[in-house]
């Protein structure tokens, strides 16, 4: 442990739990509303007083927000980051928050007793915002949800594909570089789970799946400098760690060095008018 950033390791990928990563996590939280805010709002107000699950909660900021506005409901959220669970419930009056893993063969039944202690039969919608693309397992994890789905509910997944990121102007192919870097790389996970999500959904059994939303870009200034905000700053900082855990790596070493050196130029990008920029996150819904 650290005072700057509390790290662990989970499966094969790089979870921060400090400062710097709840700080990442409240930027994703604020660039991802205005992305999908109409899809979540059409699938609350299906019912009165839905019943939400929450996977991959993290500190429960995401969720709160989106929910503002809706009268009534029941949350249940689950983290495996146990940090992030203390956070959720120290902060948050309303709802539930659990330190679980959905990827656990148990997951269910270790959520049902909590489920009929708040009177949840099943749950009217059961979200997953940028957890997929970290499971290791994900139709075993979709297929466990499924079956805490209530009849007419709805599961909402929120994730990521490279395939819809670009850059441009990218004169000195820095950013040409930079998606390089991140397609060899499988510590930040799936980089290409996005275009499977479909198939996990089909495959776990789902049935009405729609694709919502594809690729988040934007021309305002203020916005374009919160998807640098989002996108870039933690992968510094992902590649500055993979460089300390194994020093002797030279390759590593080298990516790390050429994203320190590059990073000012990156952001200067950003803050030009005639730059554009496409983060690749997308929305799928399925019942």
């Amino acid at each position: 442990m650290n005072g700057k950033s509390d790290r662990i390791m989970i499966s094969k990928y790089t979870t921060l739990t400090g400062a710097e990563e709840d700080q990442r996590l409240d930027v994703q939280n604020s660039v991802l509303l205005h992305f999908d805010r109409d899809v979540y709002d059409n699938v609350f107000r299906k019912k009165d007083c839905p019943a939400i699950l929450d996977v991959g909660c993290g500190t429960g900021n995401m969720i709160q927000k989106m929910l503002e506005g809706i009268a009534s409901y029941k949350l249940i959220g689950v983290d495996k980051v146990e940090r992030q669970i203390h956070i959720a419930e120290k902060t948050h009056t309303s709802g539930r928050f659990l330190t679980l893993d959905v990827e656990q063969e148990d997951f269910a039944s270790l959520i049902r007793p909590v489920m009929e202690e708040e009177g949840i039969g099943g749950f009217d919608v059961i979200n997953c915002s940028m957890v997929v693309l970290h499971m290791q397992n994900p139709i075993g994890a979709l297929s466990r949800l499924r079956t805490l789905l209530a009849p007419n509910g709805t599961v909402v997944v929120r994730d990521i594909d490279d395939g819809l990121q670009y850059a441009w102007p990218d004169p000195e192919r820095r950013f040409e570089k930079l998606f390089m870097m991140l397609e060899k790389d499988d510590r930040t996970g799936d980089r290409h789970c996005g275009r499977k999500i479909y198939s996990y959904l089909t495959n776990a059994g789902f049935q009405n799946i729609q694709l919502n939303k594809a690729g988040l870009a934007s021309t305002s200034l203020k916005d374009k400098m919160l998807l640098f905000d989002l996108a870039i700053p933690a992968l510094l900082h992902q590649y500055e760690q993979r460089h300390l855990d194994a020093p002797d790596n030279i390759q590593w070493k080298k990516d790390f060095e050429w994203f320190r050196d590059n990073i000012v130029a990156m952001k200067a990008s950003f803050g030009k008018e005639d730059f554009i920029f496409s983060a690749g996150f997308m929305n799928f819904t399925a019942e």
